[in-house]
């Protein structure tokens, strides 16, 4: 039976032993063991006229499950008599003001809005809100905020049309607490980017992740412990969220329905020439990362979680039929800046045939698989990691040591710089390998077709990220 907060409220009296935290009830000496990973925080209760009463808030397995997955963990509960010393970055006195606070007895208005996006990953968003979220909000006494599900590709861009952005506009302080893996993150960043209105506030994006890879949640820390992301909500402080314009060519599409889809990217999205385009904070690529991506966006893969981009990996790199992987033709160039003249040149790389062509603005693609190591979170900074046509088990290989603190870069065949631009014109004909990726997003770029990506200088979203910008830095604190 999972420990909480009973009607009596009966008190444990807990010690920090490594990482575990060992709490034991006086007259009982009923014994529960919580692992610091999934400790959220220590709510300080009572007035100033008696004593301090600490209530823990935690995730819990349930003990009937053998794999630990977020999908069958809880919010629970429990009041402590006093707090170990190490404990007490953990310990929150104030609801911090993007979730609303009191100040000289009045409230601060803050627009609150949980989006949850159902498909993301392995479809546990709605989980996490319903035996962890909402209990938590409400511990909080956050009872004031709109729950928005998502229903079709288009929700998310729809809400921040129709409210979000017209909010932002007038000078409404928002908090958007958001369900969802990369692609969410990408629709907040699409609407609010790629229309020319100036917003008043910035919103502030609490990412809790529930996607497949999570990058922008594995390089910001948020996937450190369990708990990361629900801690940030509560000790983080807000950034703002870089991104990056995606350029195509004219009759470019945005693949839809697994795949079988194909429809116009949305028209708000249009530069000055009458190009789509598409903004992302996260990754664009062509060549055996998108393909994998494209691949792998089916119902059968997805089951698999993040595992399902090395199946689809596999699968490309090594063909049924014998043959050797593809060989991505095209031709590529891209602009990058001296920091020492800050003269701006342009470089073309000297080969038409590639394997792996990623720009990036994060340090991870998804837990463990370092993309780019050089890459600080949200620095900012647009990073280009590529490298030719080789063998299978090479490419395997090489792409293996970015699970290796991302050592991949080091290897001579790899191009690793920063850019401030990147062109690429297509020569394929076969549209399978004229896929682009934007943030997950899949983009069919019509043949002889091209895209230009280049970061950009605007910022108009914040996120929440942990405390000192790394979770680690409570886990140093108690070991």
């Amino acid at each position: 039976m999972a420990p909480a907060l009973g009607p009596d409220n009966e008190s444990f009296q807990c010690e920090l032993n490594g990482h575990e935290i060992q709490c034991r009830h006086p007259q009982t000496q009923k014994e529960i063991i919580i692992s610091i990973n999934n400790l959220i925080c220590i709510l300080s209760r009572g007035d100033k006229l008696e004593a301090p009463r600490h209530v823990m808030l935690f995730l819990w397995l349930d003990e009937n499950e053998f794999e630990v997955s977020r999908e069958c963990m809880s919010l629970q509960s429990i009041e402590v008599l006093s707090l170990p010393a190490q404990l007490s970055k953990f310990v929150c006195s104030d609801i911090p003001p993007y979730l609303g606070t009191f100040t000289h007895e009045q409230v601060e208005k803050v627009n609150i809005h949980v989006i949850i996006s159902t498909t993301s990953g392995t479809h546990t968003g709605m989980s996490v809100f319903k035996n962890i979220l909402s209990p938590l909000l409400s511990q909080l006494g956050v009872r004031e905020y709109a729950v928005h599900e998502t229903r079709t590709t288009q929700t998310i861009v729809e809400l921040c049309h129709t409210k979000l952005m017209p909010c932002a506009q007038a000078g409404i302080k928002q908090t958007i607490i958001l369900l969802s893996g990369d692609g969410g993150l990408t629709d907040i960043i699409d609407s609010f980017h790629g229309t020319a209105i100036q917003y008043l506030a910035k919103p502030i994006i609490a990412l809790i992740p529930t996607g497949t890879g999570n990058a922008m949640a594995s390089s910001i820390g948020l996937l450190k412990s369990r708990a990361a992301g629900l801690s940030a909500l509560l000790h983080g402080h807000p950034a703002p969220i870089p991104a990056f314009l995606a350029t195509f060519s004219a009759g470019s599409k945005l693949v839809t329905e697994a795949g079988s889809g194909r429809v116009n990217i949305n028209s708000h999205s249009q530069s000055k020439t009458g190009h789509p385009t598409v903004y992302g904070g996260v990754v664009a690529s062509w060549g055996l990362h998108a393909a994998l991506v494209a691949d792998s966006d089916t119902a059968e893969y997805r089951k698999y979680g993040a595992e399902r981009f090395q199946m689809a990996a596999k699968e490309i790199l090594f063909p049924s039929n014998g043959d050797d992987p593809h060989k991505f033709r095209g031709s590529i160039s891209f602009t990058w800046r001296d920091r020492q003249t800050n003269k701006r040149h342009t470089e073309a790389l000297g080969c038409e045939e590639h394997m792996y062509v990623l720009v990036t603005l994060v340090s991870n693609l998804e837990p463990g698989f370092t993309i780019s190591p050089l890459s600080a979170p949200l620095d900012g900074c647009l990073r280009i990691i590529h490298f030719g046509p080789m063998t299978s088990e090479q490419a395997m290989n090489l792409m293996s040591n970015a699970y290796q603190g991302g050592k991949h870069v080091n290897d001579a065949r790899v191009t690793y710089r920063e850019i401030e631009s990147i062109r690429i014109t297509l020569g394929e004909v076969d549209e399978r390998w004229r896929k682009v990726c934007i943030d997950g997003k899949i983009i069919a770029v019509e043949s002889g077709g091209w895209l230009e990506v280049q970061k950009i200088s605007e910022h108009y979203l914040n996120i929440l990220i942990p405390a000192h910008g790394d979770s680690d830095v409570w886990l140093r604190g108690v070991s």
